[in-house]
């Protein structure tokens, strides 16, 4: 049983799926093989291996809490409220929240695609299709799978969703202001700039086309300058908004929001 669960986990290895579901699957796998560790025990138990038996049903009922855990955690967007992983983490030699949040609370912030002088950058208008958004859907997957984005309205109760939402007038969005992705760049395709993005350069994905550089015509912009890609944030998603007496989240897509840096075509000094 054990070998035919660890085939295809192995053969999961070799499938190109969104982690998220990737990790679904794993679970479901590993809901087969503890419901099977369990029959086992039980079957030791009822023929007289007592200590061996009870042996396998503490095992059984450990891996219980850790795949409830996954559970909770792929499954839906909530978060468990005895979770011992981060200590269970600690134990084993993983670096404890609080240093990791104090080391990056000492370090400065340095931008994924590099950094530019701010009066060389514009804000660009993003356009995404129908399988751009697709992409962006399963680049958050990935994200969120990652620990790099929580869908917890900022940490917000909701009754501070429900203030925000009302004093704004505006979808307050699970995924908070908006996460800029760990991998992106601009790739000239069909006579079009087309934004990559991703968890890394190996899973990059089209996210969306410029259509503007400021005001100006992307067409027109490249004729005149060299376009770079300064920084891409993914936004909106699901969301909240205020009912009559409580909050109504519904689904929604997401946006990518872009600055481009720019550099006169005749000047060969980069403006970084």
């Amino acid at each position: 049983m054990f070998s035919f669960l660890d085939m295809i986990n192995h053969a999961l290895g070799y499938v190109n799926v969104n982690v998220k579901i990737k990790n679904q699957i794993y679970t479901g796998i590993g809901i087969a093989g503890n419901l099977y560790l369990g029959y086992v025990a039980i079957r030791l138990m009822q023929n007289g291996a007592w200590m061996r038996g009870l042996l396998y049903m503490l095992v059984f009922l450990v891996l219980i809490y850790f795949i409830t855990l996954n559970v909770i955690y792929y499954f839906t967007n909530k978060t468990a409220k005895y979770d011992l992983s981060p200590k269970i983490e600690k134990l084993l030699g993983g670096k404890p929240k609080e240093a990791t949040e104090a080391q990056a609370a000492n370090q400065p912030y340095m931008p994924a695609n590099g950094i530019f002088d701010g009066r060389e950058l514009l804000p660009a208008t993003v356009k995404t299709s129908h399988a751009e958004q697709t992409n962006l859907h399963q680049i958050v997957d990935q994200l969120q799978a990652a620990g790099l984005v929580k869908m917890n309205y900022g940490g917000l109760s909701d009754k501070a969703v429900m203030q925000q939402a009302q004093a704004g007038g505006e979808p307050v969005y699970a995924i908070g202001k908006g996460v800029q992705f760990p991998f992106s760049q601009l790739k000239l395709e069909d006579h079009r700039l087309v934004v990559y993005a991703g968890i890394n350069q190996m899973d990059q994905l089209p996210v969306g086309h410029i259509q503007k550089v400021g005001l100006t015509d992307v067409h027109a912009a490249h004729a005149d300058y060299k376009l770079y890609l300064a920084t891409a944030v993914v936004t909106g998603g699901i969301n909240k908004i205020a009912g009559r007496n409580s909050t109504i989240e519904q689904p929604g897509d997401y946006q990518v929001i872009a600055q481009v840096a720019y550099q006169d075509r005749t000047d060969e000094t980069p403006q970084a």
